[in-house]
């Protein structure tokens, strides 16, 4: 796989997985103390084990200031953004870099960057409680644009809600991710919203039981990460930096700076 993701196991044992490159965009949903902070850390450490900052590179926002932070400093970290207002310059260079993606598609005569003569590396866009920033339509819009046009520029969306939100969580939106993964919901009508039915009857006292709708909704038990497990794992990809908290964003490798390096070769 070129950007595994690998869970959990289902009730029979087997393990639940599957290539991000190919299904490129995921809902996590569900109840406080469902399991989505240690998913987050499972999937997201688990690539910066496996792919190299030249392969990989990753646009973080977390409006919760609770999770992402442990990835601060990690040399596959363009950006990491804890309000909204921080949110808009990555933004808007993610989306001239899709623009240039296209036209490069064009240029070559391929409909994926993958059929180009060079690599381009995957950017995955991860949205931590998408739902602070509902009344900024500027931001929601262009979430949904990664979601809708990223999937053959290697541009690839996470969004994690507590509650889903059925505002947010248009048709068109929903439509667009692909893979939606949903712990304890509060009751069918939440369950639904997260696009997971049957996410509502899984019981309270099963710590990090989920389903995950592809084809087929399917019960499993996703792996657990610790804060300071994940902190330890982490530590041999962390570059030096000044600051102790992140402020607005951390830059490590600008995305268009690793585009133009390809190009010229």
């Amino acid at each position: 796989m070129e950007l595994p993701v690998c869970i959990g196991q289902d009730i029979y044992g087997n393990p639940v997985s599957w290539d991000f490159a190919d299904l490129e965009t995921l809902l996590i949903s569900g109840e406080i103390g469902a399991g989505k902070s240690s998913l987050m850390r499972v999937i997201l450490t688990t690539w910066v084990k496996n792919a190299s900052p030249e392969d990989l590179r990753l646009i973080l926002v977390d409006l919760k200031r609770a999770d992402l932070g442990l990835f601060h400093g990690i040399e596959h970290v363009d950006a990491l953004c804890f309000e909204a207002k921080d949110m808009r310059k990555p933004f808007a260079l993610l989306r001239a870099e899709m623009y240039r993606r296209g036209d490069l598609l064009l240029e070559h005569g391929v409909t994926h960057i993958s059929r180009l003569p060079f690599k381009l590396p995957r950017i995955v866009v991860v949205l931590d409680e998408m739902s602070i920033i509902k009344r900024e339509t500027d931001l929601v819009e262009m979430i949904q644009q990664f979601a809708s046009q990223g999937r053959a520029l290697g541009v690839h969306t996470i969004i994690a809600m507590q509650r889903p939100d059925a505002d947010l969580l248009n048709s068109a939106l929903k439509a667009n991710l692909r893979v939606r993964i949903s712990g304890r919901q509060a009751d069918a009508t939440n369950a639904k919203v997260a696009g997971v039915i049957g996410a509502e009857e899984i019981d309270a006292a099963a710590r990090g039981r989920m389903k995950i709708k592809i084809d087929e909704v399917k019960e499993f038990q996703a792996y657990f990460l610790d804060e300071e497990a994940c902190k330890e794992m982490l530590s041999p990809y962390k570059t030096r930096v000044k600051d102790s908290e992140p402020q607005l964003e951390v830059v490590s490798q600008p995305i268009f700076g690793l585009l133009e390096k390809e190009e010229q070769r």
